[in-house]
């Protein structure tokens, strides 16, 4: 049986090590060594027996050479991108019995972080990130490991784990890991919304909600209510959303609420996000979270949920709302 684990860097490592260190084989070793409270270090030497980092050469593997038990060094997210071998099953297939670790490019000097979730997609299991700088990508990551209570590990689908897989993250029209699924929110409403913390005491939020769903390039989407002018203590959209998810198994769901704004960016109000697998139907509240992961209590939405299988694959519906709800960012 191959790798069949993402391990998730937060549980491992501090989180402010730099991206290089992040990735270093040795520290990495001495993390899960400490973690076991081992002190003769022999846990540390059988590991480095079983497993060998090496630099990864998207060339000597795309044809299918076997590479033996080793891991790979997947050096930085910028270079692997701009390579077409990333592209398709085979990465997908190589994953299913090689261990991946990508991380951060030393280039990003102000500690940038890239969209993890083109990893995931592709079955990597140790994908590192620049924890001390918050956004969507750490969002997608807590994300992520929401469903197993953020041990550290989940496992991936098992149509990634097989060494002949035909799951191609880039189309998935049919065949392994195409369940399609119609999703259906209804952001009815929010309650006790917080003001940015620069905004002047008698100020008064004017917020909208986007419901995003992140997954493999098909399934990618998102949708906005119109926002409601001073009242963030209970507005009321009632809008409902469709979403069509073609790979459910590799889908997150992301509510981000935002402050309007028509002469600047929107003020981050909170967020919310979760793997498609740990939805619940029905009337759900929402709790929000900060921009850095943590609780922003008694902050909330409102929300119904309804997931319905299709046999068909249609297009991206558009969002019905008593208001012209916009797809696109001001």
């Amino acid at each position: 049986m191959g790798p069949v684990v993402i391990v998730n860097m937060a549980e491992t490592l501090e989180s402010d090590t730099s991206a290089r260190e992040i990735i270093d084989f040795d520290s990495f070793s001495d993390s899960i060594d400490e973690e076991s409270g081992t002190e003769d270090g022999s846990d540390d030497e059988e590991a480095q027996d079983i497993i060998e980092p090496y630099r990864f050469e998207p060339s000597g593997t795309s044809s299918g050479e076997d590479v033996g038990d080793d891991m790979d060094d997947g050096e930085d997210i910028d270079r692997l991108q701009n390579t077409e071998w990333l592209a398709g099953m085979y990465f997908v297939r190589h994953n299913s019995h090689q261990l991946s670790r990508i991380y951060p490019s030393g280039q990003r000097l102000q500690s940038s972080n890239y969209n993890p979730q083109e990893m995931w997609n592709a079955g990597c299991q140790i994908v590192a990130l620049n924890f001390q700088t918050p956004g969507e990508q750490m969002d997608l990551n807590r994300g992520r490991f929401l469903q197993n209570s953020q041990c550290g590990y989940m496992l991936k689908p098992p149509f990634m784990c097989q060494p002949d897989t035909k799951f191609n993250p880039e189309n998935v029209g049919g065949g392994p890991g195409h369940r399609p699924v119609l999703l259906t929110f209804r952001v009815i409403s929010a309650q006790q919304l917080p003001k940015p913390d620069w905004d002047k005491p008698t100020s008064i939020v004017d917020p909208h909600v986007w419901v995003e769903v992140h997954g493999v390039p098909i399934d990618i989407n998102k949708k906005k209510t119109p926002h409601v002018d001073n009242n963030g203590f209970n507005p009321r959209w009632d809008c409902t959303f469709n979403f069509t998810v073609h790979a459910p198994d590799l889908a997150l769901v992301r509510f981000l609420v935002e402050d309007h704004d028509y002469t600047s960016s929107n003020d981050f109000l909170g967020q919310y996000t979760l793997p498609f697998s740990s939805l619940r139907t029905g009337y759900r509240h929402v709790r929000l979270r900060k921009v850095d992961g943590s609780s922003l209590s008694p902050s909330s939405l409102f929300v119904h949920l309804k997931v319905t299988p299709c046999e068909s694959s249609p297009s991206k519906a558009s969002a019905k709302s008593p208001a012209k709800a916009s797809a696109k960012r001001p």
